[in-house]
Formats: structure tokens, C-alpha cells, sequence
């Protein structure tokens, strides 16, 4: 099985390849960043691709839709931090193959890459519940572009009422306090464009 890595830390790619090499499997390209790793898939033309959510630049819940749509044939298997049940959703609705968490033992990441390596997917078809709805994702874009609440109803033709509930919502849905956090969790998870945001 051909598999393709990407992760912006050298040194997890370097022991996801050796543990994947160990297992029979073989590494056919390595990426730190989405654009790379577009450019190596269509090198490498690899039967699976293991896929860090949180890259920097386009995030790896948006690297994985490009791979669908460019190569319909290849698996992605995500990588992420977050145990969280809408990331899992996002997953499931960007085509990913399978969502691995990084504190997995290697057994259970190996047990996932051969289950999917033998075409089965482990979840469910991308109509899975989104964790924002469509107001709440249009409202957290326009917070990400530095439109303020009183702006955003204006634009929308609501009220600052309505604007301001569909922004608690959607913190409550991702589990933030904050407007900036906000704004990077819906980044982190591809629902909104990738933006140079300050560090906090």
C-alpha cells in the first residue's frame, strides 16, 4: 500500500514513516503543507494519504477535500488532536476514510490504515450533521473578516439580537469563549478561509 504523509513537523513524519515502513507499508512522499502535498500526490499517485487536521496555511480538513476531488480513487486517513464529535462530522463530510487521534496507541493506528487500505471506511458518508449551521458559518466569516456585530446585521438584514445568538451558538458548538477563538476554531476545522490571524 502506497501511502502519502503530511505533517508540518519533520519529526512526526519521520516516525509515522519509519512505523509505516515497519509495517509493510511504504511512504511514497512526505509534505509539511497542502500545496506540497497536492504536488506529491499527483507525483506519487499514492493509495492513501495520512493527513495532519491542523496544517498550517489551508487547514487538513480542506487539503483533504481537494484530494477527493482531484483524486477520487485516494483514501484519507486524518490525523488530529481533537476528540471533539464536530470534528469527526467535518471529517466525515470533507471524504476522509478514517480520523485517527494522535494519542492513539500504534496498534490502533495501524489496525485503522489496514482496515482502510482494504477499502473499508470507517465513517459515515459526508451528509453527517454539520456542527455549524449555514447562518452561524456565514456570521463567524464575517467576525473573521473584523465585521462587528451591529456591521453583520446590517449586512444580513437581521438583528443584532439574532446576529448575537447565532455567534453564542456557534462558540457553544465548538466549545470557545471567545471571539478570536472563535474565529481560529472555525479555521482549524475549514469552515471558514484560512487567515493570517495574530497569535494569542
Amino acid at each position: 500500500m502506497r501511502v502519502l504523509v503530511v505533517d508540518d513537523h519533520p519529526v512526526v513524519r519521520e516516525g509515522l514513516r519509519a512505523l509505516l515502513n515497519r509495517a509493510g507499508f511504504l511512504v511514497v512522499g512526505e509534505a509539511a503543507e497542502a500545496v506540497q502535498a497536492l504536488e506529491a500526490a499527483a507525483r506519487a499517485r499514492p493509495e492513501v494519504a495520512v493527513v495532519d487536521v491542523a496544517l498550517p496555511g489551508i487547514s487538513g480538513l480542506e487539503l483533504c477535500r481537494r484530494l477527493r476531488r482531484r483524486f477520487p480513487e485516494m483514501k484519507v486517513v486524518l490525523l488530529s488532536m481533537f476528540d471533539e464529535p464536530e470534528w469527526r462530522a467535518e471529517a466525515a463530510r470533507a471524504g476522509a476514510w478514517a480520523y485517527v487521534l494522535k494519542d492513539a496507541p500504534a496498534e490502533e493506528f495501524l489496525r485503522v490504515l489496514r482496515r482502510v487500505a482494504q477499502g473499508e471506511k470507517l465513517l459515515p458518508e459526508g451528509e453527517a450533521a454539520l456542527p455549524l449551521t449555514e447562518r452561524e458559518r456565514e456570521v463567524v466569516r464575517l467576525l473573521a473578516q473584523g465585521k462587528k456585530t451591529p456591521e453583520i446585521a446590517e449586512l444580513l438584514s437581521r438583528s443584532v439580537t439574532t446576529i448575537r445568538s447565532h455567534k453564542i451558538s456557534a462558540m457553544r458548538k465548538l466549545g470557545v469563549r471567545t471571539t478570536q477563538e472563535l474565529v481560529r476554531a472555525a479555521v482549524r476545522l475549514g469552515l471558514v478561509p484560512t487567515l493570517n490571524l495574530p497569535e494569542p
